[in-house]
């Protein structure tokens, strides 16, 4: 089966969770063809399975991704699994974040299979502590494999969520037009040495250097990609600045973090009510399953 697993991926955590699928349905037998939303088109006739993987972002999509969808050609009833990532878990205001795109692609004619939410590390107001960061990224690949195993065994996993969820998420979609203005009020101080490195990374192109300094278009996504990655720590919110981590994030260090398989006090380390769907999430194992794919991604 050829499978193309598409994502939308600021700093890094969606891309990981692309790349863990590739694997694992390369262990499994299967073609894959993984590649960012914004350097692909339409999956061609060979695509057998699409797998899309967002972020969250404010109870939705973010902007390239819905737009994206809604380019797709039409389809003959191909099969497609969707998947969301966020800080926060499968709680309010995130159940019905998939909504909107499950409309679009039946507007597409792609017929849905499965929809997930899976946990990475948040990079969005409060950081996650290290020890759940590095247990979120342990439980990653049985989690994956979970996954991959029911949609090839035509095991499917749909939700249903309710009314009050679905006004958040059509309320999250003004975050659209939020993100742009976010974009065009990013500060830069002095200690920029206009390295480029915002420009390379800008998932949407957002970014382009004129003078003495980076300037930002209208595209942005508030992926904060920008912000986090800047080696000089230059760049700085013009608005909305509760958004930003003070302690910054980057996921190569998350990465970097030792592996423990130890078992760690939930009700410590994911203490409070920010916390529940991360709690709930590493609690359940129902959902694990022994991965095929054994080794690093790269």
């Amino acid at each position: 089966m050829n499978v193309q697993i598409v994502y939308f991926s600021g700093t890094g955590c969606t891309e990981h969770v692309a790349k863990t699928f590739s694997k694992e349905f390369q262990a499994r037998g299967h073609t894959t063809l993984c590649r960012s939303i914004t350097k692909t088109e339409s999956p061609d006739e060979s695509t057998d399975l699409l797998v899309l993987c967002f972020a969250v972002h404010a109870s939705n999509a973010p902007e390239p991704v819905m737009r994206w969808v809604k380019n797709l050609e039409k389809a003959d009833e191909r099969p497609v699994v969707i998947i969301s990532i966020s800080g926060g878990g499968e709680v309010t205001p995130n159940l019905a974040c998939r909504v909107p795109l499950k409309r679009a692609f039946k507007r597409k004619n792609y017929r849905l299979l499965y929809e997930k939410m899976l946990v990475m590390p948040s990079n969005w107001i409060v950081g996650t502590k290290r020890v759940l960061s590095s247990k979120l990224l342990q439980v990653l690949p049985y989690k994956v494999s979970y996954v991959v195993n029911d949609v090839l065994n035509g095991k499917g996993s749909f939700t249903h969520p309710l009314l009050g969820n679905r006004i958040l998420t059509l309320l999250g979609s003004l975050e659209h037009a939020g993100a742009r203005s976010f974009g065009k009020k990013i500060l830069v101080d002095k200690s920029c040495t206009l390295c480029g490195l915002c420009v390379k990374r800008c998932p949407v192109y957002n970014i382009s250097l004129h003078g003495d300094r980076p300037v930002f278009g209208k595209n942005c996504t508030l992926c904060l990609n920008c912000i986090y990655s800047c080696p000089q720590g230059a760049l700085h919110p013009g608005t909305m600045k509760f958004v930003v981590i003070k302690k910054g994030f980057s996921f190569p260090e998350i990465l970097a973090l030792p592996s423990d398989n130890r078992p760690i006090d939930l009700d410590k380390e994911a203490k409070g009510f920010a916390w529940v769907g991360v709690k709930r999430y590493l609690s359940k194992t129902s959902d694990m399953l022994e991965p095929a794919f054994q080794g690093p991604l790269d």
